[in-house]
């Protein structure tokens, strides 16, 4: 089994309560770590007063930010679900969401998507854009809350969420070098999650199990194997400039 990276340069996760207020001091980048389940996530202050394209909603989900991504669980979000009453409750809600479908390796929640109101926007929409894929417009996470950002705990979110940093963010920092560092790291911790998530797919099906064929089964499987904890190396903050204060 693969796990899909995604195209973005950078991950992030969007969430308003890690956010400025309007007026204090300048928006910032920096890591957060859950060393006792060795993940972590990089959280943007930028959040607060989105102007990424990507953060455009025309959907009834008003200020998702970007999270118009619909999110998929794999092997590895589960095992650390699977070990607290808290991530057990969270598993619970995200098979329980409507548009949830149960894979033989990972999850996939489905959320909402304004069909009628992407295929109305596309007979005006604009011939040349930047954003190829524009039913972003009308999707939002079944787990978004309209000016709250992600509902479900930072440290049972996937890595995609966690990791990801929109590119009007990521091309505005005040330093290259530390920027590549986050990008590095980022990459290392992808290598690693995507041979925990072979490593745990090989034990299942080495017990002839699966999430669709037996789920109650894989969970108990899951819950007898210990973490195994990923270190991420302390990372400098990044300031976030305006493309006038870089070029100045």
């Amino acid at each position: 089994m693969r796990v899909s990276v995604s195209p973005h340069p950078l991950f992030f996760i969007i969430d308003y309560n890690n956010s400025k207020a309007k007026g204090e001091a300048m928006d910032k980048v920096y890591l957060e770590r859950y060393e006792s389940l060795g993940y972590a996530r990089y959280i943007c202050t930028s959040c607060y007063h989105c102007i990424s394209k990507m953060g455009v909603s025309y959907c009834s989900i008003n200020m998702r930010g970007c999270c118009s991504y619909f999110p998929k669980f794999e092997l590895i979000d589960i095992h650390r679900m699977v070990k607290s009453a808290e991530g057990l409750q969270v598993l619970k809600r995200i098979i329980d969401n409507p548009g949830t479908v149960v894979y033989n390796y990972y999850i996939h929640a489905k959320g909402y998507f304004d069909k009628d109101g992407y295929e109305e926007y596309l007979k005006n929409a604009p011939e040349e854009d930047d954003i190829r894929d524009k039913t972003i417009f009308f999707r939002a996470c079944p787990f978004v809350k309209s000016g709250y950002g992600c509902t479900l705990p930072p440290v049972y979110r996937n890595y995609v969420c966690n990791f990801f940093i929109c590119d009007e963010v990521i091309n505005n920092v005040d330093d290259e070098e530390v920027k590549n560092q986050y990008i590095r790291e980022r990459s290392r911790f992808v290598r690693w999650a995507e041979w925990e998530n072979m490593s745990l797919e090989s034990i299942l099906a080495e017990h002839h199990l699966n999430l669709r064929d037996d789920f109650e089964g894989s969970i108990k499987l899951l819950q007898e194997i210990p973490l195994d904890i990923f270190e991420f190396p302390q990372l400098k903050e990044l300031n976030v400039i305006n493309i006038g204060e870089k070029d100045a």
